[in-house]
């Protein structure tokens, strides 16, 4: 059995319900992180991901951790099998999972991406073998010219962490909550309405990882962990769309 405690990371930063958001912000824009564990006396309350911070539009800049943090939060002992945790995760969509001792002190974060390194360092193999068999056809997608406004609503509306930007119905770019947050300028004013158009082809990445239908398993879980990217557009000829997979479909071809 593989142990949580052989794959977490150790002593994460954390924040308090009293901090500022955008202390939370910073600190998930300086170090990547996709979600910090939120705690009391070093015990954990809650969690505040990339998602909960990309409501905070421009006008609701006072707001605090613990008026966005999720407080139904699962968490995981040190001792929990690897295994079978990363198969609640992918179940339970939860790609950063806080690691608690006895009197619920947060003692470490396994990700996603932690999940995956695991699986290839200790040679587990999947039991679906190409991206075709757990790829999602029906795709969420904008184009280059579409306004930042537009994406920001359809992230918060779907919850999809990142969207593939199409031209042509082939694949130009891709644009990520992460790519939102680091751009405070582009943040749109939902509220009153107003702001400026700032096109999706201003801040979308044009390096684009990507897999295609044939391609195995192993070989997408090594480029999501090589590259800590969670959502690959799968492609065929030409660059054209075929549909999507994220980290969690990958997971699940390891655990079912």
């Amino acid at each position: 059995m593989t142990a949580i405690r052989d794959f977490m990371t150790q002593k994460p930063l954390c924040v308090k319900a009293g901090d500022p958001v955008a202390k939370a912000r910073t600190l998930i824009r300086k170090h990547g992180y996709r979600a910090l564990p939120v705690v009391e006396d070093g015990r954990l309350i809650g969690i505040i991901s990339r998602s909960d911070i990309l409501r905070v539009t421009s006008s609701r800049t006072n707001l605090t951790v613990g008026s966005l943090m999720t407080t139904r939060v699962y968490a995981a002992s040190q001792s929990d099998d690897l295994l079978k945790t990363a198969k609640t995760m992918a179940e339970n969509g939860v790609r950063q999972l806080p690691v608690v001792n006895s009197k619920r002190e947060v003692v470490g974060i396994l990700s996603a991406l932690d999940v995956l390194k695991s699986f290839i360092a200790t040679g587990v193999a999947p039991s679906k073998k190409r991206v075709r068999d757990v790829m999602s056809k029906s795709v969420v997608s904008c184009g280059p010219d579409d306004n930042i406004t537009k994406v920001w609503e359809m992230m918060l509306s779907t919850g999809f962490s990142g969207l593939p930007v199409l031209e042509k119905s082939k694949v130009v770019g891709i644009i990520t909550r992460m790519d939102l947050l680091k751009h405070g300028s582009a943040r749109p004013h939902i509220e009153s309405g107003k702001g400026r158009h700032m096109p999706v082809k201003k801040l979308m990445q044009i390096h684009v990882a990507t897999a295609t239908p044939s391609e195995s398993i192993g070989n997408v879980a090594g480029v999501m962990v090589e590259r800590r990217i969670i959502r690959l557009p799968v492609v065929e000829t030409g660059m054209k769309l075929a549909g999507i997979v994220d980290i969690e479909d990958v997971i699940r071809a390891y655990v079912h």
